[in-house]
């Protein structure tokens, strides 16, 4: 095996490179809300971090896990390992005694407040009657979801908890919407035979990566219902498209996972207003 200057192996370095950095910080500002167990206030860390280490703006959140660690620990730890603009995630976590405190990316809500408005179904200066449906914003924020699924599987990883009532967003200045999956929960069981080789392991993951697309599509069926409340408000949505998308995503079986995403893509759910026509 290669070593380098030092006399350290290569491997060995590699190694050490992937543990979790230990990284000063201050907090200015602290506001609570005891309600939201949720804490605002001013991060101040030092320069030249890593990319993903973004530098934060303003009042960044802080979630506050009043815990045990080892019950949310599989979830902050997917949240400080897989990296993607689709998950939320944890710049910093501190372990301290009965509780977790994680500093995560900015956020502005949970996706089921957002689609309690008319946002994601109508446009900003639609008169009520037949609006064209999927909105394009709709089409976005589930596009996201299954960007932030198809993350974590680039990890070997699968979500386990898949809700709109746990899914956070955050809405830019110009008022786009990011999706940031989160919330994640373990429900596979670990391997008991070391010497099983990693066929069995990917099975398994594949089976609850199959089981999170199927979640996806009991969160389809939600949003089709608060699009079908709005008739009330005199707005006609046909939701004729995201009820099949809904049904074929509740359909998926693991043996699909190879290719289920390039066919959930060409469903009439995401076609652009050209391929309408």
């Amino acid at each position: 095996m290669a070593a380098n200057a030092s006399g350290q192996s290569q491997e060995k370095k590699k190694t050490k490179e992937k543990q979790p950095m230990k990284i000063h910080y201050d907090l200015l500002n602290l506001r609570m809300n005891q309600a939201e167990q949720k804490v605002t206030c001013e991060l101040m860390m030092p320069a030249k971090l890593p990319d993903f280490y973004n530098p934060p703006l303003g009042a960044d959140p802080v979630v506050l896990h009043v815990k045990h660690p080892t019950q949310d620990k599989h979830s902050v730890t997917l949240m400080r390992d897989c990296l993607h603009k689709n998950l939320l995630h944890a710049k910093l976590v501190s372990d301290k005694d009965s509780y977790l405190l994680v500093f995560t990316d900015r956020y502005t809500g949970m996706l089921t407040a957002y689609f309690k408005s008319t946002e994601p179904f109508v446009a900003k200066y639609a008169e009520p009657g037949r609006i064209p449906f999927p909105s394009a914003k709709l089409q976005s924020v589930v596009s996201q979801m299954l960007d932030g699924l198809k993350g974590l599987w680039l990890y070997d990883k699968y979500h386990g908890n898949l809700r709109l009532d746990n899914t956070y967003y955050y809405k830019t200045k110009d008022g786009d919407v990011v999706v940031k999956l989160a919330s994640f929960k373990c429900q596979g069981t670990k391997l008991k035979d070391p010497a099983k080789k990693g066929k069995d392991k990917t099975e398994t993951v594949a089976h609850y990566q199959a089981k999170d697309l199927q979640a996806m599509g009991t969160a389809l069926e939600e949003i089709s219902q608060m699009a079908s409340d709005l008739s009330e408000k005199g707005y006609l949505l046909d939701c004729r498209q995201i009820d099949h998308l809904a049904e074929r995503l509740k359909e998926v079986s693991k043996g699909e996972m190879h290719y289920i995403m390039d066919e959930i893509r060409t469903c009439p759910f995401f076609w652009t207003r050209v391929e309408r026509k």
